[in-house]
């Protein structure tokens, strides 16, 4: 599974908030709470220990589906707390999110009673939990769903949904890196080299910091061309606009297009004078659109 929108449902002190929030947090996502969405007559029906009934919630999937639905217009990354008991609730919500992801938290109902007599602050009373209980449809093949004991640890929830949802970032992913170098011939040749991604959160693995001595933007206009010659000092390109060639002295070429990068450290050889004929590379815009690089 992999989502921009990702809903944990489940009763009452499930642990909705608490693993929603470390979740969106490990994701880089925008958290949302259901709660915060209820109209001020549902909490205090539920404060005073009533249980809601289908038409005290639907304004609240209405208004919570208009959400996710502004989510996916921006592009952003979503994860809600809701509780989302029944399947036509849930449906609801994918009025907003079509290909949202479901993950139950669901646990004993001794364990939930336990954990919502030691809350505070909370409108939702611990008498709720028997209606919610029997409420409560679990989500079926068909939902996109994942569920969950809260018997474990927050973390480890967290790491087994990241885990579902991206299992190609639980090995080490590599990043090819184009090598223009000096043979020992002393002629420009190609040569490609894997770095792991080793670094960084799963969702966005980062390889080992590499020293940079600044960045140059360059631009070339339609129809450059250079002559041969050998990089000054070894530097990353990336292409940013338009499209770059660049040809060895055995004849062979290779073209780069935007998102392209390749690393340039084809030096003259030390004590040798520099001959137009035997040593360095070429470079040159290809299209009619300028080349920009960095």
């Amino acid at each position: 599974m992999s989502a921009s929108t990702i809903v944990l449902m489940g009763v009452a002190g499930c642990g909705k908030t608490v693993v929603g929030t470390r979740l969106a947090r490990e994701l880089a996502a925008t958290f949302l709470d259901g709660d915060d969405f209820h109209p001020p007559a549902n909490v205090q029906r539920m404060a005073a220990g009533i249980a809601l009934t289908d038409a005290d919630r639907a304004g609240w999937l209405d208004a919570l589906a208009e959400r996710l639905a502004l989510g996916r217009t921006r592009g952003e990354r979503v994860v809600l707390a809701c509780s989302a008991l029944k399947r036509g609730y849930r449906d609801a919500l994918r009025r907003g999110a079509p290909d949202l992801t479901l993950v139950h938290l669901a646990g004993s109902p001794a364990l939930l009673a336990e954990r919502l007599a030691s809350r505070q602050g909370h409108y939702m009373p611990a008498s709720l939990l028997p209606s919610q209980l029997a409420t409560l449809e679990p989500p079926q093949p068909d939902e996109n769903a994942l569920t969950l004991d809260i018997a474990a640890a927050p973390e480890r929830l967290v790491r087994a949904i990241t885990n579902t949802l991206e299992p190609a970032m639980d090995t080490a992913p590599a990043f090819t890196q184009v090598i223009l170098e000096t043979g020992p011939d002393g002629r420009a040749r190609w040569r490609e080299q894997t770095i792991a991604l080793s670094e960084g959160k799963p969702m966005a693995r980062l390889s080992p910091l590499m020293p940079s001595g600044g960045c140059q933007l360059r631009e070339s206009p339609v129809g450059f061309r250079s002559p041969f010659h050998c990089t000054e000092t070894p530097q990353w390109v990336f292409i940013l606009k338009g499209t770059m060639e660049i040809g060895l002295q055995d004849g062979t070429s290779r073209v780069f297009r935007p998102g392209a990068h390749f690393y340039s450290t084809d030096q003259l050889p030390a004590g040798a004078a520099f001959d137009a004929q035997v040593h360095g590379h070429w470079s040159r815009q290809v299209g009619d659109e300028p080349l920009a690089t960095l």
